[in-house]
């Protein structure tokens, strides 16, 4: 009886406001509605380095006002929405990357959640050297005790820590996916803890579209879809967050760090209802092909609700209209890409695979793919039964091989028991997973730390209050480690070697230190190898340094010297001979440690008398210029002489210098005060390739961009009208 008095309140005051609008242009003050009351969320979508998407659902309809602060209580940001509606959508922008805001939500008139747990952290940049943290939660939503445990058990294995992403593999809200259902299963869940400072990034599964081939249909070219899920979800389809623009609302990417993943849709449909995923001419698989071949991030992770291998409540020999579908015709399309992970749900229960390669059908005419074809010899990348957990017990070291678009092996993953859980498929256990588990639910929690991803499988023991998260599975992977590296140089020059990866070491030549890195000081001649260590317990990490230390000198260097004239530095050096000597090349930086390319000077090889150069700097950073002087030899070893340091100050409040990195540019931007800059990438066609917006602080930032091969103008302007431009080719 009270929701009728209430309905009736709301519905005369629509009415008188409308009869206000039609006669008069008046509005009716929504101060004099009733309260309106907080039904879901809020919840964060579209997360990205600069900026958020806030969502939540009110009883009645009003407008919409977020405030947000980098302090808990102190809201110095107002974003306003004047759409009256029930379904609230904010989009906040011009965030600092990787930064934590606390928000509140509600109306003009009233707030409706101001905690200190409404808060977000934003994406790191693409330059992050942080410790990248997420999480993936399969078929979650069916409102069981099983569901509430894994999230306890999840939130308590995190502690404190923010997560960068939570991924999710599909059937959010059993049965039917109904807007009842993701209420019940799914936003109450979920509301108090995981949704309100968790960014989500969805994927459908075949119960979000009703469980049912008849709501998969596509409206339009652009995949306009109105199940529940479309409607509930925000996602990244205009490549927001990185990746290239999808336009849909059921498969896109984005970018966290170093890290790319791809949210595909492998139940719906497209191409005028003709093709699935796994028809690779279709809209989707397009995509994704054109989606990888320019990503240029180091880690790839892709995620899909129907997995290619899993022998849990659904089985992959049998079901081969999606699961061997997506076997056979769609994931060596992933593989030959270079993808490191591929996760998906829908079988509930864990399974975790070896390094598979080319595990797939040989041809389009060859028969079905069985598990019991499954030859660990031919179908792993190694060949044998190491499984990564690197914990160093016996075949334990971890997945090691180099970035790159090339079929390096890939992880399959099922992991869709964080809320329904249960059943096992003639041949339980699949033979291509080194670990499966059919009978305790979790999820799967995963960190990326430049050249290391380690991920394990959070299960948990007790319930209720007293759930305690417990490792049930880990794996561990390396990229570009294991080098091998050949250096010369002059006596006395002390080089410092450092190891590839990151984790433990032990160095057997110097000492058995145990740092990450050590200085030689070459005071001896000759060749000399020096090795660092992980100390697993089987060594299963090893970089090699090959030094060649001479008594010979490439060059006899009479002077080098800096000198500040003006706006300029000019740069002077002699020598006395110069043996085999190919070029010089000068280096700049502004903290004398990190140096960038400056220029290159061609010598004539060998020469017994006084040889005099010079360079002139014009693009000084305000503050300190490091000048280091380097030479290279006919055979490209180089050696590092000398380095002169200029303190130049400006009056110019900002500056920018752009250096040419492998694939793209970088800019050094000095301020002299915090500020908002709008960075433009302009083609020489006169296209608007790239926009940006973002601060800078009072001293030096850096930028970095990744760019096609071809020739830009660069445009940086600040809200205090100072301008920069230049010209520069990547090559």
């Amino acid at each position: 009886m009270k929701a009728f008095y209430k309905t009736s309140i709301i519905l005369f005051f629509v009415l008188i406001n409308h009869y206000a609008n039609a006669n008069n242009g008046l509005t009716l003050n929504e101060s004099s509605l009733p309260p309106s009351v907080l039904i879901r969320g809020p919840y964060l979508q579209v997360g990205s380095k600069d900026g958020i998407t806030i969502r939540w659902r009110s009883d009645i309809a009003t407008n919409s006002r977020v405030t947000f602060g980098t302090v808990f209580g102190t809201y110095t940001n107002i974003v306003d929405s004047s759409v009256v509606t029930t379904e609230h959508i904010v989009r906040i922008s011009g965030l600092l990357a990787d930064t934590r805001y606390y928000y509140t939500i509600g109306s003009t008139t009233e707030t409706l959640q101001a905690t200190n747990t409404n808060y977000f952290l934003t994406l790191p940049s693409s330059t992050n050297t942080r410790r990248l943290r997420f999480s993936a939660i399969g078929d979650c939503g069916n409102a069981s005790s099983n569901q509430i445990n894994t999230k306890n058990a999840l939130l308590a294995y995190i502690g404190t820590n923010d997560i960068d992403a939570t991924i999710l593999l599909g059937d959010n809200a059993y049965n039917s996916g109904t807007d009842a259902e993701f209420q019940t299963t799914f936003f109450d869940i979920y509301k108090n803890d995981l949704l309100k400072n968790k960014k989500i990034y969805p994927a459908p599964g075949n119960h979000d579209y009703g469980n049912s081939a008849a709501n998969t249909a596509n409206t339009g070219s652009t995949s306009v879809l109105s199940m529940p899920y479309h409607r509930h979800f925000s996602v990244p389809s205009n490549g927001e967050c990185g990746g290239v623009a999808s336009g849909s609302k059921s498969y896109y990417s984005f970018d966290v760090g170093d890290v790319h993943f791809l949210s595909l849709d492998s139940y719906g449909k497209e191409n005028a209802n003709s093709t699935k995923l796994y028809d690779t001419l279709g809209a989707q698989a397009l995509w994704v092909k054109n989606d990888l071949a320019t990503n240029t991030k180091r880690w790839t992770i892709v995620y899909f609700h129907h997995p290619p291998y899993t022998k849990t409540s659904h089985d992959s020999d049998l079901e081969l209209s999606d699961l061997g579908a997506m076997r056979e015709n769609f994931i060596r399309i992933l593989e030959r890409y270079g993808v490191d992970l591929i996760l998906s749900g829908h079988s509930h229960g864990y399974e975790r695979s070896y390094l598979l390669k080319n595990y797939y059908k040989a041809t389009p005419t060859a028969s079905t793919l069985l598990e019991t074809n499954f030859n660990i010899l031919t179908h792993t990348a190694l060949g044998s039964n190491q499984n990564a957990k690197y914990d160093g017990t016996a075949n334990s070291c971890a997945y090691a091989y180099n970035s790159g678009k090339y079929n390096h092996g890939s992880m399959y993953i099922v992991a869709g028991s964080a809320g329904q859980v249960g059943g096992a498929s003639t041949g339980y256990p699949h033979n291509a997973m080194y670990y499966s588990n059919n009978t305790e639910g979790g999820s799967l929690y995963f960190e990326v730390d430049s050249t290391r991803l380690d991920a394990k499988f959070i299960s948990y023991s007790g319930t209720g209050a007293s759930v305690l998260p417990v490792v049930k599975d880990q794996f561990t992977i390396f990229k570009d480690v294991n080098k091998v590296y050949n250096l010369t140089t002059p006596i006395n020059t002390p080089i410092n070697l450092s190891a590839s990866w990151k984790g433990t070491y032990f160095w057997p030549n110097n000492g058995n230190a145990t740092t990450p890195s050590v200085t030689i000081n070459n005071a001896v001649a000759g060749s000399f190898t020096y090795r660092v260590k992980d100390i697993s317990g089987v060594n299963c990490l090893e970089d090699i340094y090959n030094i060649t230390v001479s008594n010979i000198l490439p060059i006899s260097l009479i002077t080098f010297e800096a000198k500040l004239e003006s706006d300029k530095v000019l740069l002077n050096w002699a020598t006395a001979s110069e043996q085999n000597n190919k070029l010089f090349t000068i280096e700049k930086s502004t903290d004398g440690i990190n140096f960038s390319f400056l220029t290159n000077l061609n010598t004539d090889l060998n020469s017994s008398s006084i040889k005099k150069y010079s360079f002139i700097d014009f693009k000084l950073f305000s503050g300190d210029n490091y000048y280091r002087l380097s030479q290279t030899n006919i055979d490209n070893k180089i050696t590092y002489l000398e380095t002169r340091k200029i303190n130049y100050k400006t009056n110019n409040s900002f500056s920018v210098q752009v250096t040419n990195i492998n694939k793209g540019l970088k800019a050094v931007i000095t301020s002299n005060k915090k500020e908002q800059v709008i960075l433009k990438v302009i083609d020489i066609m006169g296209r608007e390739v790239f926009k940006e917006s973002f601060y800078v602080f009072a001293g030096i930032n850096y930028k970095e961009l990744l760019l096609q091969k071809g020739t830009y103008i660069l445009s940086f302007s600040t809200n205090t009208n100072t301008n920069f431009n230049t010209k520069i080719m990547v090559e």
